[in-house]
């Protein structure tokens, strides 16, 4: 039966006197192809095999003449290789995020050179836009007036109720909290329209903005 090679160890003094033979080429076969590493201990190991308690842990491949021709790094923790996974994942999706991004600009790009012809035709569309707007916060405007007066009068019989010592009837009541809820309706309206307005400025403006981006305008 044939005898299995041992595993030859060396550290300290012992190394050095390994190096030294294999400079001058006085080692066996045995050291043809030797492995550093650190033990436990942090102390320097040599031999033809790196311990099994070990073998993760990282080595140097030595040649012949003592250099170092190989340097295998240590096995990757469970820990390590989870947090390069979740980084390379997190990387793809943020990629996928900017190519969606690209893609939907492109998009709007698009729709922006097909829908206008110049920039005069983006300004006129705003401003009709915004006029429009106007127009039913106008409207609004003089229906609340309308509101307010009516209610005033309501307001104004209850006053004369309330003077002579008499009892407020509950309609008159009922009426002038119902006008009371009309007018508050209409101003948050106003409120909503006014907000639509700006946001259609802003809006037009980085339309306008992007659209000389894109045609090569200067100003």
């Amino acid at each position: 039966m044939s005898r299995s090679m041992p595993v030859l160890r060396f550290s300290g003094f012992s190394l050095a006197c390994v190096l030294v033979a294999v400079l001058t080429g006085a080692t066996s076969n045995a050291f043809a192809g030797i492995k550093c590493w650190n033990n436990k201990d942090g102390v320097r190991e040599c031999g033809n095999v790196v311990p099994p308690e070990y073998a993760q842990a990282g080595h140097e491949e030595k040649s012949k003449s003592g250099m170092t021709v190989k340097t295998q790094g240590r096995a990757k923790t469970t820990e390590e290789i989870v947090t390069e996974r979740e980084a390379r994942e997190a990387a793809e999706q943020r990629q996928m995020e900017l190519d969606a991004a690209a893609k939907a600009q492109a998009a709007a790009d698009r729709v922006l050179l097909d829908t206008f012809s110049s920039e005069d035709d983006m300004i006129l569309t705003r401003d009709g836009q915004i006029t429009n707007l106007e127009s039913q916060v106008k409207l609004t405007e003089s229906h609340i007036a309308k509101l307010v007066r009516s209610r005033d009068q309501l307001i104004s019989k209850a006053a004369n109720y309330e003077m002579r010592k008499k009892e407020v009837p509950p309609n008159l009541t009922r009426d002038i909290t119902g006008l009371n809820t009309q007018i508050a309706e209409h101003q948050k309206f106003i409120q909503t329209k006014r907000q639509e307005q700006g946001i259609l400025r802003t809006k037009f403006d980085m339309g306008i903005a992007r659209y000389r981006e894109l045609r090569g305008l200067t100003r």
